[in-house]
């Protein structure tokens, strides 16, 4: 079944559990209720979403001048993975890189802003290419979908947790990650050493590293600190990711 097909088979199963459990609680009342909250999860993931997410992030756009020669490497190689734009954006949170995919050949992407002063030249052009790696894999649809999720039942906290575990377990979002690790070590024609050293590089930075959800997760190209059984971001934990490459952890 192709994504898109899986997408809205994932809608109409949502909007179904939904109107079903609305009934059964409140009656009538419960099936306007459901449908309602459907049309706002279609709403915010497919029109809104990367507006909210931006906002939240406080994100500004990253163009123009670029002595890091970041935005150059991304513009050379984004063809190679399928891509006619990515949007560049920094913010002052903490935060890993964040990717947000609005159309398959439409891409977007949050750092931190004091990520590229701590890469050399080599490590700049690694970083452009384990973005795109990871957007060519990544779903434009079942990421923001997550999220949405994650957000809306934030009060729900168990609720969230084994939906989102069930939808990252279906659409097989771990194995989709270390595939793009695989991509991205081919692509750069780096060693498993150096790409192994690098992706270790990345999660230990301290701007990196952030306490507050805001549905963020599903969108790092990162692992969290903890990977648990119940991984709803359906991220894979670091060790997992080196083990892969290199073949040991570091």
């Amino acid at each position: 079944m192709r994504t898109l097909t899986q997408v809205w088979v994932f809608f109409g199963a949502l909007t179904f559990l939904f109107i079903f459990i609305g009934f059964q609680l409140m009656g009538r009342l419960g099936l306007f209720v459901a449908f309602l909250i459907s049309l706002f999860i279609v709403y915010a993931t497919l029109h809104r979403g990367l507006k909210l997410f931006r906002k939240k992030l406080n994100a500004k756009e990253f163009s123009g001048n670029d002595p890091s020669g970041f935005l150059a490497a991304l513009e050379h190689d984004k063809a190679k993975f399928g891509f006619n734009k990515v949007s560049v954006y920094t913010t002052e949170h903490n935060t890993p890189p964040l990717i947000w995919k609005n159309k398959p050949n439409e891409a977007h992407l949050i750092f931190n802003f004091r990520l590229l002063e701590n890469l050399n030249t080599d490590e700049i052009r690694l970083l452009a290419l384990l973005v795109l790696s990871h957007l060519e894999n990544r779903s434009f649809l079942i990421t923001p979908i997550l999220s949405v999720i994650n957000q809306s039942f934030f009060n729900f906290n168990m609720f969230s947790i084994f939906l989102s575990t069930v939808v990252t377990f279906i659409f097989n979002t771990r194995s989709e990650i270390i595939k793009s690790d695989v991509r991205f070590k081919n692509a750069s024609e780096a060693s498993s050493y150096e790409i192994g050293f690098f992706i270790n590089k990345l999660h230990k930075f301290d701007f990196h590293l952030y306490k507050k959800k805001l549905g963020t997760e599903y969108f790092s190209v990162l692992s969290l600190k903890n990977d648990s059984l119940l991984n709803r971001y359906g991220i894979p934990g670091l060790n997992i990711r080196l083990q892969n490459i290199m073949g040991f952890k570091v």
